[in-house]
């Protein structure tokens, strides 16, 4: 099962409609992890099959979507910047091993507890010194997942020191919220 995975669009109608008209025909599902800033009737918001409410969103999203061992969430509800603990819950409450959520714009992987955590970081721009945005691409073959972050305009394949970066970053966002 192929997945287009975005989060934190903020209205940036541009690469939101770029990136749906690339890949619509390309993965098998596209989820929207919250942020889009859009309402319900948003033709491109429509084109998502799953679509979860982020701290920006006025659209009546759910909060959460579980489907196929898979959790769709934004992440503010769970505490994100401190760590995965209420995700982790979530997750195994739903018999989950896959969580996919945003609101950080730091695109990352994490394992926790046998559960892979993936956010592919913001649509609009990460936080970072690269400045730009990006989003996933997950292959998913029962437990075995392979991801790949994208930039969201040229859809080059992200290097892995922009990667370290983020989860410096969110280490970082981790201390200063103490």
């Amino acid at each position: 099962m192929k997945l287009l995975v975005v989060s934190d669009s903020h209205l940036y109608a541009d690469h939101l409609q770029r990136v749906v008209n690339h890949y619509m025909t390309k993965v098998d599902y596209m989820i929207h992890c919250g942020d889009s800033s859009l309402p319900l009737n948003d033709s491109y918001i429509q084109k998502f099959d799953v679509v979860v409410k982020g701290n920006h969103d006025d659209a009546p999203f759910p909060i959460y979507q579980t489907f196929q061992h898979i959790c769709v969430t934004h992440g503010h509800c769970y505490g994100v910047y401190y760590g995965y603990e209420q995700l982790i819950q979530l997750c195994q409450k739903e018999n989950c091993y896959l969580c996919l959520h945003g609101h950080t714009h730091v695109p990352t992987i994490q394992k926790h507890q046998d559960i892979t955590f993936v956010n592919p970081g913001s649509l609009m721009m990460n936080r970072g010194s690269y400045g730009y945005g990006t989003y996933a691409l997950i292959d998913v073959n029962g437990k075995d997942i392979h991801v790949e972050f994208h930039h969201c305009i040229t859809d080059a394949l992200c290097q892995q020191d922009i990667l370290d970066e983020g989860m410096e970053l969110l280490e970082e966002f981790k201390q200063l919220l103490k």
